[in-house]
């Protein structure tokens, strides 16, 4: 009782106060004095047409809005439904789960308070209805509004069903695809573009003069532009409302195709290479590319040996077989981490060298073969009365050691021949010492990762004074043929 009796005393001192209510129409956010009688215009049947009204108190004091009435007349079609109603989603005061706790409404001087009516007709004619609002002072406005034949919805220059999907196909990310509706009118008088609310997702945009136009004249037409612009892929969907009808809008999002750039070529310098050699590559482009980009140079090296399947020593000169380069937009070459050319070397293994360049869906193919070769010694040391192995049959505390360090890239190590000299230059008897090393060598190499490189060391026991050993020179064969090497001294 307490509750009733107090909001009844509340409404009289609202009643009494002194009031200066008016009422206005806002437009394109600005708010004129409402007219006598307000016409929503020619609204298409199934089209819903919007007015934004505001109640300024214009007195002294604070005014209270006790009732907000709106006389409006029923369809003749069940379920009956309003032609006029105050839109509760826009005015959420107004009419809320529980319309007694909402009213009275409290308007401070110079304050507003804005509402949205919302006209829906549902059949030919002119309905009417009065809005009356009391604040102290009643204010009232005559509605009125015409239901007449809608728009025919065009996609395509075809006819747009209710439900029905918008299809935009595959879209790379980050670009963006549009399709435009047309609101034709047809009849013989204007209509009012129906309400189109935002879209459901951000994936998707609205525009066009459509949005701009509140009504289109006789055979005249507006445009709806939705324009999707994926940011991921994938399928994306989103809901567009067209007064009361709904159609589903949906897109894929694609990974965007890679970007052009020019065809690539490889240089190489220098252009012959053999084993044991550092040789360098640059990678060139056929004309300056539009936009920056990064690509690959690969090595692959196919051997010439039988038997043997890869060299892993040939690589670039980080000891990998791939690099990235980079291009900048409007550069005629490409750029590696360590300059604008990449180093790499040759290995001990007779074959072919093979690069491949990899820029956008272009590629560039270049090789080198290193051809079999007699065998090559880079280093001999010679060495008198090296400590050995007693239990070796061959030790003696008189001795003369030879290790030599070398390659050969056939692999086909088969013999060997020592000479050693004396002061004089003479050759030491027995003269030349031949070893036939094919199957020592044939199994070291087997299970060598390191190409064709191998490492010799040969013992021989002296009779008589080592000193008298001043020199000696060794002879290496492979399939090529012998290789000597230098006069090797003690």
């Amino acid at each position: 009782m307490s509750r009733f009796f107090f909001l009844a005393a509340w409404l009289a001192m609202a009643v009494g106060a002194s009031a200066q209510v008016t009422l206005s129409v806002v437009q394109n956010g600005t708010a004129t004095a409402v007219p006598q009688i307000y016409d929503f215009g020619n609204v298409a049947l199934g089209s819903v047409a919007a007015a934004e009204f505001e109640l300024t108190n214009a007195g002294s004091s604070a005014v209270y809005l006790t009732s907000l009435d709106l006389n409006s007349p029923l369809s003749g079609v069940p379920p009956y439904t309003s032609y006029f109603s105050v839109v509760c989603s826009q005015s959420p005061d107004l009419c809320g789960s529980q319309p007694e706790q909402q009213l009275p409404i409290q308007i401070n001087p110079s304050g507003t308070l804005d509402f949205v009516v919302q006209f829906d007709p549902f059949q030919l004619g002119s309905p009417s209805a009065t809005l009356t609002a009391n604040a102290g002072n009643v204010v009232s406005v005559f509605l009125t509004g015409t239901g007449v034949a809608g728009f025919a919805l065009l996609w395509n220059a075809q006819p747009v069903g209710a439900g029905e999907t918008i299809s935009f196909g595959q879209v790379p990310v980050g670009t963006s695809q549009s399709v435009t509706i047309v609101f034709s009118n047809s009849g013989t008088a204007a209509l009012t573009v129906p309400i189109i609310p935002a879209l459901t997702s951000s994936q998707f945009s609205l525009s066009g003069t459509a949005l701009a136009s509140p009504s289109v004249a006789p055979g005249s037409s507006a445009q709806l532009v939705i324009t999707f612009t994926p940011s991921t892929t994938g399928i994306q969907q989103a809901t567009l409302t067209i007064a009361l009808a709904t159609y589903t809008l949906e897109g894929t999002g694609v990974a965007p195709p890679p970007a052009a750039f020019p065809v690539p070529s490889i240089e190489m310098t220098p252009t012959a290479l053999a084993s044991a050699q550092q040789g360098s590559l640059i990678v060139n482009l056929a004309s300056a590319p539009a936009t920056a980009g990064t690509g690959t140079v690969t090595l692959t090296f196919q051997s010439a040996v039988s038997g043997v399947t890869d060299d892993p020593t040939i690589t670039f000169a980080d000891g990998t077989r791939s690099a990235t380069f980079t291009v900048a937009q409007g550069a005629t070459s490409a750029q590696f981490a360590g300059g604008p050319s990449l180093s790499f070397g040759t290995g001990t293994t007779a074959g072919t060298i093979a690069f491949s360049a990899v820029l956008g869906s272009n590629t560039a193919q270049s090789s080198v073969t290193i051809a079999p070769a007699m065998i090559a010694v880079d280093a001999a040391v010679a060495a008198r009365d090296v400590e050995c192995d007693p239990a070796v049959i061959y030790c003696t505390t008189t001795n003369v050691e030879l290790q030599v360090n070398g390659w050969d890239n056939t692999r086909t190590i088969s013999a060997l021949a020592f000479t050693f000299y004396d002061q004089y230059g003479d050759t030491i008897s027995p003269g030349p010492i031949d070893v036939s090393a094919g199957s020592s060598f044939e199994t070291y190499f087997t299970g060598s990762d390191m190409g064709g490189v191998f490492g010799l060391t040969a013992f021989f026991p002296v009779n008589g004074d080592s000193d008298d050993v001043v020199a000696a020179i060794v002879q290496l064969t492979n399939s090529l043929g012998a290789t000597q090497s230098s006069q090797i001294t003690f």
